[in-house]
């Protein structure tokens, strides 16, 4: 069952984010208004705070995160990125990632 209350699109969007005092650049695989699904080799653990960046339309998007999920290896190893973590936004009402999400109106 899935437990997600927001539809997601699978959109693949260059995203940096932030933890630990270090910064990785990697892309989304899915996204929807209050989270993301971050493709990157460097997985950070579960349960942890994390800071996404993405580039708008019009402005840079800047996002505090919790990392619901996270896993080294998805099974899919042909992939650039196979691993990859789950993270809840806090802040995802900022207009300019709802303008980049696009699926506003669908997804309530």
């Amino acid at each position: 069952m899935d437990k997600r209350r927001d539809k997601r699109v699978q959109k693949k969007i260059p995203v940096r984010f932030y933890y630990d005092g270090h910064g990785f650049l990697s892309f989304t695989g899915d996204i929807s208004r209050r989270g993301i699904f971050i493709q990157t080799p460097h997985p950070c653990p579960a349960g942890k705070g994390i800071n996404v960046e993405f580039e708008g339309r019009e402005e840079r998007v800047n996002l505090a995160g919790f990392i619901i999920w996270s896993k080294d290896d998805l099974g899919k190893p042909w992939l650039l990125f196979p691993g990859g973590m789950g993270v809840q936004l806090l802040n995802y009402q900022k207009e300019a990632f709802q303008a980049l999400v696009g699926e506003q109106d669908k997804c309530q």
